[in-house]
């Protein structure tokens, strides 16, 4: 089993405990999580992304898991940004947080950006909201236009996208989308609200497009993995 959306780091929003990357190895030892795909949540509130993602690259040094960067779009030269990580880290994918950074996921820029993650061979993990938005007291979170989700969910470019966060709700109202959408899945860390989420998923035939995401250290991680495992 492979954890696809875990951070290490700090949340400004409140205390989150055992938020080390230690922390994350022993519970995925625990659990028999083979690795997980690893963002830096320092890197989302970082004028450069890119110091974030330094720190995280040596706490991930000689361990199995897949470093993944952090990217803010509203800043400019992407495609220096995404150079300067190439050259500097081994790392699998590309993570962007528009519900904070507040930006469309539209027009020409999205759609160049997208077009450089797939240039890149690249795993795009979107993170469609984080957390509980109701506990940010410093920011509000914008959450992404469907419609723009619709439209990156066509997978032009056939990109591997990972849609993280979503509720079982916004699920099944993007159902078909997900059925004809290749390479596109979404997480189950935040679909606790559905008694039975995992069964309604498989009895929609969306048995192949979901993937395990714990959100680690926002939410508990045995909640996470509970849900997947055992509803």
């Amino acid at each position: 089993m492979i954890d696809y959306n875990c951070l290490i780091g700090n949340w400004p929003f409140r205390k989150v405990r055992d938020n080390s990357f230690k922390k994350l190895q022993v519970i995925h030892t625990k659990y028999e999580i083979e690795y997980g795909y690893v963002a830096n949540t320092d890197s989302i509130f970082y004028n450069d992304p890119y110091e974030g993602d330094i720190l995280l690259a040596k706490k991930l040094k000689n361990s199995n898991h897949k470093m993944v960067i952090s990217m803010n779009l509203n800043l400019p030269y992407l495609y220096r940004d995404i150079k300067k990580s190439n050259e500097t880290f081994d790392y699998e994918g590309i993570r962007i947080y528009p519900s904070i950074h507040k930006y469309d996921l539209k027009g020409s820029k999205f759609n160049e950006f997208l077009h450089m993650v797939k240039e890149n061979n690249k795993k795009l993990f979107i993170s469609y909201r984080m957390g509980d938005i109701r506990l940010d007291h410093i920011i509000e979170q914008q959450l992404p236009d469907i419609v723009d989700i619709k439209e990156i969910m066509t997978n032009k470019y056939d990109n591997e996208i990972y849609l993280l966060n979503l509720k079982s709700a916004e699920v099944l109202d993007l159902k078909e989308n997900f059925i004809k959408s290749k390479n596109v899945f979404f997480d189950t860390s935040d679909v606790k609200h559905e008694t039975f989420a995992m069964e309604k998923f498989n009895s929609e035939k969306l048995n192949k497009k979901y993937v395990f995401g714990s959100f680690f250290p926002l939410y508990t991680f045995e909640s996470s993995y509970f849900i997947y495992t055992r509803t």
